[in-house]
């Protein structure tokens, strides 16, 4: 029976790491909003905020004989009397200063039994583990230190985003974009440098990602002065890749941290062996 439950948990959490993480993003009319699904649950909305136009009042319709009413001005309120001053408070005698207490003398150690004084024993340097050593020696004390630590991190972040990136799915991808400019000449232009640049860059992000596109049309719109776009996706990626990502990141950079501490301790000891005198002959 317990088995039967422990299989039935990890069943549970398995399907619940696979299941994806959908991040939807739009852009369109000056306007954007990204949103998150997860179990389609909404987790996250984000939008632009519309800005109201500035409301202006109407202006008062005076006619030509009315006149503004001049407003009469408050009389001046009667000046109130002064309060009587309050008498000063009498001082309080200063308090009389405590004499210093005495010191006690330095009391005499304590003799041993043989008469002679017992000398304290020193203490012994508390051995650290290796986890703590390892961790004392990965703060960095040094330019060579901070230089080899950002080595480590970029070969092993870029292995890392590599696998994160082939598991990156991208659904529902839209894009309409309409060329347009005061001029039909530039509008002609500007048309040819869109499809090049897009397209291309297309076929680039086919070739690295898994990608749905729905519709993709570039139009050359001789009629308007303004550009028009609007753009939409939906990427895809499970938390099981997340946290794969997450430990092959820790894992390659303790990895070639260690082989590096490793190949300066063997150059230091090396370098201590070459450096010391040699014995002499007669010795």
């Amino acid at each position: 029976m317990g088995w039967t439950i422990l299989l039935i948990v990890l069943t549970v959490f398995a399907i619940i790491l696979l299941l994806p993480i959908r991040v939807k993003a739009s852009f369109g009319d000056g306007k954007w909003s990204v949103r998150v699904y997860y179990c389609f649950i909404r987790v996250f909305r984000k939008e632009s905020e519309v800005k109201p136009p500035p409301e202006t009042p109407p202006l008062p319709d005076l006619e030509a004989d009315e006149q503004p009413q001049s407003v009469p001005e408050p009389a001046p309120a009667a000046e109130k009397p002064p309060k009587p001053e309050k008498p000063p408070k009498p001082e309080k005698p200063p308090k009389p200063e405590k004499p210093p207490k005495p010191e006690k003398p330095p009391q005499p150690e304590a003799a041993a039994a043989d008469g002679t004084e017992s000398e304290a024993k020193p203490e012994k340097p508390k051995k650290k583990g290796p986890i703590k050593r390892f961790l004392a020696r990965l703060k960095p004390h040094s330019l060579s230190d901070i230089t080899g630590l950002v080595r480590d991190g970029g070969a092993s972040l870029s292995a890392s985003m590599r696998f994160l990136l082939r598991h990156f799915h991208f659904r529902h991808v839209k894009l309409y974009l309409a060329a347009a400019s005061d001029d039909a000449s530039k509008t002609a232009q500007l048309y040819g440098k869109l499809c090049a640049g897009a397209f291309n860059l297309l076929g680039q992000m086919q070739c690295l990602f898994d990608m749905q596109v729905d519709e993709f049309r570039i139009l050359a719109d001789f009629f308007s002065e303004k550009t028009t776009f609007r753009a939409a996706l939906e990427l895809q990626v499970s938390p099981a890749v997340l946290i794969l990502t997450a430990l092959k990141l820790a894992g390659r950079f303790l990895w070639r941290t260690i082989r590096r501490f490793r190949r300066e301790d063997k150059e230091a000891k090396r370098r201590a062996r070459e450096s010391a005198p040699l014995p002499s002959a007669g010795g």
